[in-house]
């Protein structure tokens, strides 16, 4: 079950048994951050390459700020409304994902981002990165008979891997091997009034091994055949 109090908004866990995975999602520069032992898996609005550094140019904007959050059964829903200062808005649900054989545990775990972003402005390209820690073993591969694509990433006390469903793999643009650890969502021109929808799921090992092929297989095959969430 999902862990909140009302007066910390913007921080949340998911709790199996005595042991919790949680994420602070306060937006801003501080982005979106699922912790997984002494690291974190971040969502970021796009960065400046030069720099690594979140910029407020047009093209590397800070997210938007966490404005509301609430609990719906399995799920955390949290939305950032867009403001003046910002090139869109976007509305994040996390839900844990369980399959035939996998579990989430104290050390393993899948969790569904459903990423929905829109703007009100007519001229807007925004992108946000999920940005995986990874001091070694950072590589993409992409799965042909699915058409899906796999982000991997270990930083040698713990291990991530990205899954994008063949809705999401067109807008992620190119595999770039030199960014793997940097999985793009979005990025193309969004129209005013449009909302535009990823659904990444992530698997995270906090064991310090890497993520098993079985669990990658079988993943695969769970997200391709379920539907795009409407909310």
């Amino acid at each position: 079950m999902w862990l909140t109090a009302p007066n910390r908004i913007g921080i949340a866990a998911w709790q199996v048994e005595d042991s919790v995975w949680r994420i602070e999602a306060r937006g801003g520069r501080d982005g979106v951050a699922l912790h997984v032992g002494d690291q974190a898996i971040r969502l970021v609005a796009q960065r400046d390459q030069a720099s690594d550094q979140a910029s407020d140019q047009p093209g590397n904007q800070t997210l938007p700020r966490l404005d509301e959050q609430f609990v719906r059964g399995d799920e955390l829903h949290l939305s950032f409304p867009q403001s003046d200062d910002r090139q869109f808005g976007f509305r994040l649900v996390v839900r844990p994902v369980e399959w035939d054989g996998f579990a989430v545990d104290r050390n393993h775990a899948c969790f569904e981002l459903l990423v929905s972003i829109q703007t009100t402005l007519l001229d807007a390209h925004p992108s946000l990165d999920l940005v995986l820690p990874a001091r070694e073993g950072a590589r993409v591969e992409r799965v042909a008979a699915s058409g899906c694509r796999v982000h991997h990433a270990d930083d040698g006390d713990s291990a991530a891997a990205v899954l994008l469903g063949p809705q999401d793999v067109g807008g992620s643009g190119p595999i770039d091997p030199d960014r793997a650890q940097r999985v793009t969502l979005f990025g193309d021109f969004l129209e005013k009034g449009v909302i535009r929808r990823a659904r990444p799921w992530l698997i995270v090992n906090r064991s310090g091994r890497v993520i098993e092929a079985k669990w990658i297989g079988a993943a695969i095959d769970a997200l391709t055949g379920s539907p795009l969430p409407l909310s």
